[in-house]
């Protein structure tokens, strides 16, 4: 993604996108209509996590884009997190859980920074890989490890709230 493009998300949002993986011929037409089929599946799979998460602005939301220019068919959302960079980090959860729920799926997360799950596993990944040449490049095995170090800082955040409220006490 170009850096105009990058530009285009707001500090505090993030902007998720979940295609389809066509394996099959199928036209565009039939990828959006499966799609549409889609978004009612996926925000069933994801309601109990939904239900008892509290959102700093905007919750989680999902919607049909049509194929424009290079992008094909998606579903896709924005989620203005404010303050609250949990709301984020959940989101990257919940993409976890929607494309291991329906492999069919791939799922593509940026904020402000561009694609911060690349950041976040700067370590683990080859050193030709830049966010020039990072396009459609991650492995699974890098996504494994980036999904370990996510539920690392879960727990350090939960750790943190519960030291809090012992504190408060």
């Amino acid at each position: 993604m170009d850096a105009l493009q990058r530009r285009m998300i707001q500090d505090d949002m993030v902007q998720y996108k979940l295609f389809l993986i066509q394996a099959d011929g199928s036209t565009c037409h039939q990828a959006e209509e499966r799609l549409k089929h889609l978004i009612e599946e996926v925000l069933a799979k994801v309601a109990p996590l939904l239900v008892q998460y509290i959102w700093q602005h905007q919750s989680f939301n999902l919607r049909c884009h049509p194929e424009k220019g290079d992008v094909p068919a998606h579903i896709g959302g924005c989620t203005q997190f404010g303050d609250n960079i949990e709301d984020e980090w959940f989101i990257v959860y919940l993409l976890q859980q929607i494309t291991e729920a329906f492999p069919e799926l791939a799922a593509k997360i940026e904020d402000n920074d561009g694609e911060f799950l690349l950041i976040e596993a700067a370590d683990y990944l080859p050193k030709w890989l830049n966010p020039e040449t990072s396009e459609n490049r991650v492995s699974h095995d890098v996504m494994d490890k980036i999904f370990c170090t996510f539920i690392i800082v879960l727990m350090e955040i939960c750790y943190f709230r519960i030291l809090v409220f012992y504190c408060i006490d």
